[in-house]
């Protein structure tokens, strides 16, 4: 067992943590402090500068051109469209100003930001015919997926990777012809599922592996003809799939009810993934020494990281990575980058990077916005390599000066957390950017997914709230019918109201296809509000201590002690499918 070497408080949640011995040699190496949240809410941190899902229109402030943006029109910062934004055309030295000792370190890179234009979506190209697609790359004809690269005619998907012809998708990957399906790998034609690998031509299965031709099953391995885990023979079984309409939204909605019945006091293993050592988390693949971690894959000595793949040695890095070493609390930073901290949307091949935004390409800078390609540089200002050394220590003293200032006014005080005013005025040294000065409000990031907060709560911690529309919320005046063979293709020129939320959303002609050839039943719900039931399905990111519920071995699980399923530890599992 990992020894601890120490607690802390954590400024948030005000929730003990440890610090433990290889963090402790992960912060000597990256010469950080310890962090002052615990690995809770330092992901929750870095997840409130990632808008994923939130789309607007607007224009090109360079071209004047209408296009797709992941900002919304009150933001204060220019907004580019991606081709304009990597054009000659943009600058991003122009921007540069010179480091100001006299003021906060934040203060002035808030500034710098807020002035240097962004780009509309994160996107890496190529991409065809993917507009509404956000995080993405190498996509191709694909439709408000998110986090989803190299995907063809895939829609309304988070978390995609390697996919065609899929809906309705969460952390899946290499999946065709599949529909609401979540956490499934290497599937074909398969509906209603979760925490699958290797399966097709099957409906509502759970943890099964390797199975066809099978309706309502859990912790299966390999089986044929099985409904509700029953072996049917190949005649009864497409007896029953003839007699069952999956075509109609009312039948649909019953095997979920009743499958999800059937499945809720199943057997789980204590995580989710496969080919792991001395790990420990939730959704690992193939990962080695990965502590605190989920939803990562191919993974070496990494600590605190959340849906990253390919990298090593890194500690708090969310989503991507890809050839990535050496990695801090960073957000969003991935192809072949080393020595990145406190970084945000840096890309591709960048090196050596502290407190940088939205830059590519680029190695040796410091509090930088937009670089493309650039070296020595501070707030965007351009350096010789010999100032640049000169001035970066002098830079880190003074936040490091100011962090132990507001160390001791806190313990005068009494006072068992900072404000986000207080963090961001004090230049606090190793900490990411604080949520108040995130460039997406609360409830547009992912941060609403991993801690759901009310308005009321987020406006009292100081962070930013967007309200909802009411254009976007205009009543249906189109009946859908109940089954999919009795709707008409004009279904695709109507306005639909989410039977949830009330917003109104629309069936785009390929969906409609699809819709036809797979037999699935027109969604009463809009893609928020159906992607919100696949994140129910989820278990969280927070491990509670466990006994096996067979050999009462000691276990850590992200199934919570209310939840129903019957948690096994990784042995009695194996012994235990089928």
């Amino acid at each position: 067992m990992e020894k601890i070497l120490g607690t802390k408080i954590c400024k948030n949640c005000t929730v003990k943590f440890p610090i433990m011995e290889k963090d402790r040699e992960f912060y000597e190496l990256m010469q950080v402090s310890s962090p002052t949240l615990c690995y809770f809410c330092r992901t929750q941190r870095r997840l409130s500068y990632r808008n994923e899902r939130f789309l607007y229109h607007r224009k090109c402030e360079l071209t004047g051109k209408e296009i797709i943006s992941s900002f919304s029109l009150d933001k204060p910062f220019p907004v580019y469209e991606n081709d304009a934004w990597w054009s000659d055309e943009y600058d991003p030295v122009k921007y540069g100003r010179d480091f100001d000792f006299n003021r906060p370190f934040f203060e002035q890179f808030f500034l710098l930001r807020d002035s240097v234009p962004r780009l509309a979506r994160q996107q890496q190209k190529p991409m065809w015919n993917s507009d509404y697609c956000n995080c993405a790359s190498q996509n191709k004809n694909c439709y408000l997926v998110f986090s989803t690269n190299r995907c063809e005619d895939c829609y309304y998907g988070s978390w995609v990777n390697d996919c065609k012809n899929c809906i309705d998708s969460k952390n899946t990957t290499r999946c065709e012809l599949c529909y609401d399906c979540t956490n499934c790998y290497d599937c074909y034609d398969l509906k209603y599922s979760q925490d699958c690998v290797n399966c097709k031509s099957s409906n509502f299965l759970r943890d099964c592996i390797g199975c066809m031709d099978c309706f309502a099953c859990s912790n299966l391995h390999n089986k044929q003809y099985h409904i509700f885990n029953q072996k049917k023979t190949k005649e009864e079984y497409e007896n029953f799939i003839k007699n069952t309409d999956l075509g109609s939204y009312k039948t649909v909605k019953e095997g979920k009810e009743t499958s999800q019945k059937f499945l809720q006091d199943m057997i789980v293993k204590q995580y989710h993934g496969s080919n792991i050592e001395n790990s420990l988390g939730d959704y690992l693949w193939n990962c080695k020494n990965a502590f605190t971690s989920f939803e990562c894959v191919d993974c070496e000595d990494v600590r605190y990281c959340v849906c990253i793949e390919r990298a090593k040695s890194s500690m708090d890095h969310t989503h991507w990575g890809v050839g990535t070493e050496r990695i801090y609390d960073c957000q969003a930073c991935g192809y072949d980058l080393f020595n990145l901290r406190f970084c945000n949307l840096c890309w591709t091949g960048c090196s050596d990077l502290t407190y940088c935004d939205q830059c590519f390409s680029s190695k040796n800078c410091f509090g930088c916005v937009g670089l493309k390609k650039n070296e020595y540089c501070i707030l965007n200002k351009q350096y010789t390599k010999k100032e640049y050394e000169e001035l970066i220590p002098r830079i880190i003293g003074q936040m490091k000066r100011a962090h132990g200032a507001s160390a001791q006014a806190e313990r005068r005080s009494g006072s068992a957390s900072l404000s986000e005013a207080e963090l961001t005025n004090t230049n606090t040294w190793g900490e990411f950017f604080p949520s108040s000065k995130s460039c997406y409000a609360y409830n547009e990031t992912l941060a609403q997914e991993h801690k759901p907060m009310t308005k009321e709560e987020v406006l009292q911690k100081g962070w930013i709230w967007k309200d909802k529309d009411p254009k976007e919320y205009l009543p249906q005046s189109f009946q859908v019918p109940d089954n999919i063979k009795d709707v008409a293709e004009n279904i695709t020129n109507e306005i639909l109201g989410c039977e949830i939320c009330g917003k109104n959303y629309k069936i785009i002609p390929q969906e409609f296809s699809f819709y036809k050839r797979q037999t699935v039943p027109i969604p009463k719900k809009c893609s928020d509000c159906r992607h919100n039931d696949r994140l129910n399905l989820r278990t969280g990111r927070i491990l509670y201590e466990r006994k096996c519920q067979k050999c009462v071995a000691e276990i850590k699980t992200t199934y919570a002690p209310e939840a129903t399923e019957i948690v096994y530890c990784e042995d009695c599992y194996l012994d235990y499918a089928v």
